[in-house]
C-alpha cells in the first residue's frame, strides 16, 4: 500500500525539455502573467470561428437564400460571434481569478504560498479550464448563437421552415467542430500555465486535479466527427437530389457530386487535423515521459516529467515524480545514514586511541564528553561517578558553560532519587527521553532550559558499575537506535578504562605499601647486623642448589611463599648461629619472598599492560583504514614490528 503522506517536492529537480512551441508559450507567460489566460482563450476562440467558414458554405448551399437575407444573416453572425467571444473571455476572467493571481505573482517573480488552500483551488481552475471552456463555448453558441439567429431568420427575413433547419443542422456542425478544435489547442496552450501552477506536494497535485478522462475525451471527437460528417454531407445529397428529382437537370446531380466531394473534403482535413492534434495531445506527455525515464534510469534522479496534461498521462506523470522523489529520497537517506555511521565509527576510533594513550582517568573522562558533544553534536554531554558510599552520581567533568558550572559546584545526583542517571545506575540498562517533557523520571536542569532529549548510559566493567554517561540534545528523538549502540559502546570502552586504571592505582599503591614496610624493616635488621660486624660481603649471578652448602657454621633459610618454596638464604660464619639470629633472618626470607612476587606481579602486569596498548594502537590504525588492502597491510605491518617478526602473512579463506 502507498504511503500517501505529504511529501514536497525536493528542490534542484530538472525538468524534460521543452519543445520550440512551449518556450515561446513560457516567455508569453513570464511577460503576461494571470492575463495569459485570456490570451490564449482568445487565440482559442479565434481558431472555433474558422468552423464558421464551412458553416457559411453549408448554409450558402443549401438553405438558398437570397444576397440580402445571407449578409444580414452574415453581419448577425459576426454580433453574435462577437458577443459570445466577450462572454467566454468575461468568464475566464472572472471564474479563474485564483489562478490569475498567483500566475502574475509567479511572472513577477514573487514567492508562491505552499500548502494553502489558494494554491490547490488555482490547480484545480487551470486543470478544468479547457474542458469548462468547451461547454462554455457549446452553450454560446447555442444560445447566444443559434438559436438568436434562426429567430431573425424565421420572423425578420421571413426564412422558410427547411432554411431555418439548414440554419440549425450548420449551426450545430460548426459548433461541434468549433469545440473540438478549440479545446484541443487550448489544452496545448495551458501547458506553461499548468507547470507554474503545479503543487508542490503530489498528494496535492492529484486530489486537485479536475479534468476530461482520455475515455470520455476519444469518444466525444469520435462522435463530434460522425455528426459533423453527417451533419455536412448528408443534407447536401438529400438536397440536391430532391431538386434533380423536381427539375430533372443533369446538371443538378453534376452540381450535387461536386459539393458532395467538397464537403467531404473539407470533413477529411477537419478530421484529420483534429485526431492529429489529439494524438499530439497524448503522445508529447508519453514521448516526455520515456525520455525523463530513460535519464532516471543512468542514474540521475533528479529529473522530474513534465506534468502538462490533464488526464490519466498526467496522473502517470505525477506518480512517476513521486516514484522518483521517493527513490531519491531514499538514495539521500541511506547516503546520510552511512555518513553518519562513518562519523560514529570514528568518533569510536577516537575513543579507542584515547583509551590507548591516556591513563589519567580525569584526562580520558575530559576527552571522552568533549568528543561526543563534537562529533555528535549534543548540547551537553556528562560523565558521573558512583560515589565511594554508592549513595551519589557524581559529575566528573561536562560540557560546556553549564558543564564548568555545574562541575565547579560540585554537582552530584542521588541515585535512589527521581533523575535518569541514577535510574540508568540502578537498573544498569540505558534509559532514553526522547521528548523530555513527557518523561516523568528526570532531573530538569535549570542550566540547560534547551534540552528536548536525554539519554543516560551504564558504566559497567567487571560486573560493576562504575557510573553513567548523560548527553542531551535541543532536537527530539535524537537518539536512534543506531546511536545509542554506538554511545553504549564508547560508555564500555571508559568503563574498561577506567577500572583498568583503578586496578593499576591500587596495585601501584599496595607495591608502594609493600615496599615502604620492607625498607623499614630491612633497614632496621640490617642497622643492627652492621653495628655488630665489621664487614659484611654478598654476591649475585652465581647458581647454587638448595641445601647444597651443609657444612656446620653455614644457615640455610628457605624462602617460602604459600607453602612453595621459590628460593633459599644461606649465611656462613665463624661462631655459632642463635635461634635469634634464625628467628629474624626467616623474617627476612619470608618478606623478600613477598618482595619476589609482588615484584614478578608487577612485572606481569605491566607487561599485559603493554599488550593491551599495543593492541589498542593496532585496532586503531585497522579501524582508521577505509579498504580491505589498508586493514590487511595495517594489520601484518603493525603485528610484525610488534613481535619483531622478520617476515609475516596474513591468510584469508574465500569461499567459492
Amino acid at each position: 500500500m502507498i504511503n500517501q503522506r505529504r511529501m514536497p517536492l525536493i528542490t534542484g529537480i530538472v525538468m524534460n525539455r521543452k519543445d520550440a512551441t512551449s518556450t515561446y508559450f513560457e516567455r508569453l507567460l513570464r511577460r503576461t502573467g494571470g492575463l495569459y489566460l485570456v490570451i490564449v482563450v482568445a487565440i482559442a476562440q479565434i481558431l472555433a470561428t474558422l468552423a464558421m467558414v464551412a458553416a457559411d458554405y453549408f448554409i450558402q448551399v443549401n438553405a438558398e437564400f437570397s444576397a440580402l437575407q445571407l449578409t444580414r444573416s452574415a453581419w448577425f453572425i459576426g454580433g453574435s460571434l462577437l458577443l459570445s467571444s466577450v462572454l467566454i473571455l468575461a468568464w475566464t476572467h472572472l471564474a479563474h481569478s485564483k489562478a490569475r493571481k498567483r500566475l502574475s505573482t509567479w511572472s513577477q517573480g514573487g514567492e508562491l504560498a505552499i500548502g494553502t488552500r489558494n494554491e490547490i483551488i488555482a490547480w484545480q481552475q487551470i486543470t478544468s479550464l479547457a474542458w469548462r471552456y468547451s461547454i462554455a463555448v457549446f452553450l454560446t453558441s447555442i444560445f447566444v448563437g443559434a438559436v438568436p439567429l434562426l429567430i431573425y431568420q424565421y420572423f425578420v427575413l421571413t426564412a422558410t421552415l427547411d432554411q431555418a433547419i439548414y440554419t440549425l443542422l450548420g449551426a450545430v456542425a460548426s459548433t461541434l467542430s468549433g469545440v473540438m478544435l478549440s479545446s484541443l489547442a487550448l489544452e496545448h496552450l495551458l501547458a506553461p500555465a499548468r507547470e507554474a501552477l503545479l503543487p508542490k506536494d503530489f498528494a496535492d497535485q492529484l486530489s486537485g486535479t479536475s479534468s476530461i478522462r482520455i475515455l470520455i475525451k476519444v469518444q466525444a471527437i469520435i462522435l463530434a466527427l460522425i455528426l459533423t460528417s453527417i451533419l455536412f454531407v448528408a443534407p447536401i445529397g438529400y438536397h440536391q437530389t430532391v431538386t434533380a428529382l423536381e427539375t430533372g437537370a443533369p446538371s443538378v446531380l453534376h452540381t450535387m457530386r461536386t459539393q458532395s466531394t467538397l464537403v467531404a473534403f473539407l470533413a477529411l482535413i477537419f478530421g484529420f487535423g483534429l485526431s492529429f492534434l489529439f494524438a499530439r495531445s497524448i503522445s508529447i506527455p508519453l514521448r516526455q515521459l520515456i525520455e525523463t525515464f530513460n535519464k532516471v534510469e543512468a542514474g540521475d534522479l533528479k529529473q522530474r516529467a513534465r506534468v502538462t496534461a490533464t488526464d490519466e498521462t498526467g496522473e502517470l506523470a505525477i506518480h512517476f515524480n513521486r516514484m522518483v522523489f521517493r527513490l531519491d529520497e531514499l538514495q539521500s537517506s541511506l547516503e546520510d545514514q552511512i555518513a553518519l555511521r562513518t562519523e560514529q565509527l570514528k568518533a569510536t576510533a577516537e575513543v579507542g586511541r584515547a583509551i590507548s594513550s591516556i591513563l589519567d582517568p580525569d584526562e580520558l573522562i575530559a576527552k571522552v564528553v568533549n568528543l561526543i558533544t563534537e562529533r555528535f553534536g549534543y548540547y551537553y554531554a556528562a560523565i558521573f561517578l558512583v560515589s565511594p558510599d554508592g549513595r551519589w552520581a557524581e559529575l566528573k567533568n561536562a560540557t560546556g558553560e553549564a558543564g564548568r558550572e555545574l562541575k565547579a559546584k560540585r554537582h552530584r545526583l542521588e541515585i535512589s532519587g527521581q533523575n535518569m542517571v541514577g535510574a540508568t545506575i540502578n537498573t544498569r540498562q540505558p534509559r532514553i527521553a526522547h521528548d523530555v517533557g513527557l518523561e516523568a523520571v528526570r532531573f530538569d536542569n535549570p542550566l540547560l532550559p534547551h534540552t528536548r532529549s536525554e539519554i543516560s548510559l551504564p558504566l559497567v566493567a567487571g560486573g560493576h558499575v562504575l557510573g553513567a554517561l548523560n548527553a542531551q540534545s535541543t532536537e527530539a528523538n535524537a537518539f536512534t537506535e543506531e546511536t545509542t549502540e554506538t554511545l553504549q559502546g564508547m560508555a564500555n570502552q571508559v568503563a574498561i578504562a577506567l577500572e583498568n586504571a583503578r586496578l593499576f592505582q591500587e596495585t601501584q599503591q599496595a607495591l608502594r605499601e609493600i615496599r615502604s614496610a620492607q625498607q623499614r624493616q630491612l633497614t632496621g635488621a640490617w642497622t643492627d647486623v652492621l653495628s655488630s660486624e665489621d664487614k659484611l660481603e654478598y654476591s649475585t649471578g652465581e647458581k647454587v642448589f638448595l641445601n647444597e652448602n651443609d657444612s656446620p657454621d653455614a644457615l640455610n633459610i628457605p624462602m617460602a611463599l604459600r607453602d612453595q618454596i621459590i628460593g633459599e638464604i644461606t649465611l656462613e660464619g665463624d661462631d655459632d648461629w642463635t635461634s635469634e639470629d634464625r628467628g629474624w633472618i626467616e623474617a627476612v626470607a619470608t618478606q623478600a619472598a613477598l618482595a619476589l612476587e609482588n615484584a614478578r606481579l608487577l612485572e606481569e602486569s605491566q607487561h599485559a599492560a603493554l599488550q593491551e596498548r599495543l593492541t589498542a594502537e593496532i585496532t586503531a590504525k585497522i579501524w582508521s583504514s577505509a579498504t580491505i588492502d589498508g586493514i590487511l597491510q595495517s594489520a601484518i605491518q603493525e603485528l610484525g614490528n610488534a613481535l619483531g617478526a622478520t617476515e609475516a602473512t596474513i591468510e584469508l579463506k574465500i569461499e567459492d
